[in-house]
């Protein structure tokens, strides 16, 4: 395992890998920041679960992120070319929208 990719995300690659797939990037906002990193440090300054949402289901997709049950953030997602999810929003402004819904 890469020192800084968690299991499941190596397990992932040697799959696509196998399969002959394009090359797996976790998902991710449009600032490069992957969404499980923002989602761990969420769910630790608040005490409560963050869920990703499809409201949706239709190509591209309007997603919601609530915490701790609260919907804090609207956004759209969509594929990049290698089939992986961009949210289409900063982390920075997951953030904001959550603080200041949770304000």
């Amino acid at each position: 395992m890469s020192s800084d990719r968690p299991e499941w995300w190596d397990q992932n690659s040697e799959l696509r890998e196998e399969l002959g797939l394009p090359e797996y990037e976790p998902s991710r906002f449009t600032d490069g920041t992957y969404v499980h990193e923002v989602v761990e440090e969420i769910e630790s300054e608040y005490g409560m679960s963050v869920d990703l949402v499809s409201e949706d289901p239709s190509y591209p997709s309007q997603w919601v992120i609530r915490l701790g049950g609260t919907a804090c953030v609207s956004v759209v997602r969509r594929r990049d070319d290698r089939g992986n999810n961009v949210y289409q929003i900063s982390a920075d402004e997951v953030r904001r929208q959550i603080d200041a819904e949770m304000a």
